[in-house]
Formats: C-alpha cells, sequence, structure tokens
C-alpha cells in the first residue's frame, strides 16, 4: 500500500488536490451538510504505534469542529459536526490515506 494526502473542499467536497505515489484514481464529494464521501482509497494511515500516520487536518478557520471517520465497503465517509450539529468546513480538510500501489511498469528498474 502507498499513502497519499487528499484535500477536500467544505462547501462542494470537491478534491482540491491530491498527492500521490500510488496506483489509484480518489475521487471526494459532498453528500450532504458535514457528510464527505471518499471512493478509491483504503482507509486512512493508522495512527501509532501501528504506523506513523496522522489521519486528518482541518483549517483553524474550522477550529471546534468535530470529525468522525468510517472506512466501510471501500468508501471512506467524513463526518463533520459543530456544536453537535452537522457543519460544512469553510475551508478544506486533508485526509491522509492509504492507496493501492502504483502498477510496476515492464523494464523499469525496482
Amino acid at each position: 500500500m502507498a499513502r497519499a494526502a487528499i484535500n477536500v473542499l467544505g462547501a462542494t467536497g470537491a478534491t482540491y488536490d491530491l498527492v500521490s505515489l500510488g496506483g489509484s484514481e480518489v475521487f471526494s464529494s459532498r453528500v450532504s451538510t458535514g457528510v464527505y464521501r471518499i471512493t478509491g482509497c483504503l482507509g486512512l494511515v493508522p495512527f501509532p504505534p501501528v504506523d506513523e500516520g496522522w489521519g486528518y487536518t482541518i483549517n483553524q478557520v474550522d477550529d471546534g469542529a468535530d470529525v468522525e471517520t468510517d472506512f466501510a465497503e471501500g468508501v471512506l465517509t467524513v463526518k463533520i459536526t459543530k456544536g453537535g450539529l452537522p457543519y460544512d468546513l469553510k475551508h478544506m480538510i486533508t485526509l491522509h490515506i492509504l492507496v493501492p500501489d502504483a502498477p510496476i511498469e515492464p523494464g523499469s528498474l525496482i
């Protein structure tokens, strides 16, 4: 598995940026207020002591927002609340995810 970082815009759920050496396409979308769906990944990078992952980061403009994640059936669901109510991020969330390894090209050096 390879690691990737994806930035998801709060207002639309669109992918703002994806940095990956992996081999799959990752897509993001906003399902409803405060609910975002990410497909094409294998979940979040685990936190220590299992791995050196950091999960997610939100911008300080969204300070006080709570983040809950769930990965099931190939879909990473991110739910954001603030004051106990669904909340669309004003900026974006960065997710540290796992993706399948890129395929090895024939004739390439390993």
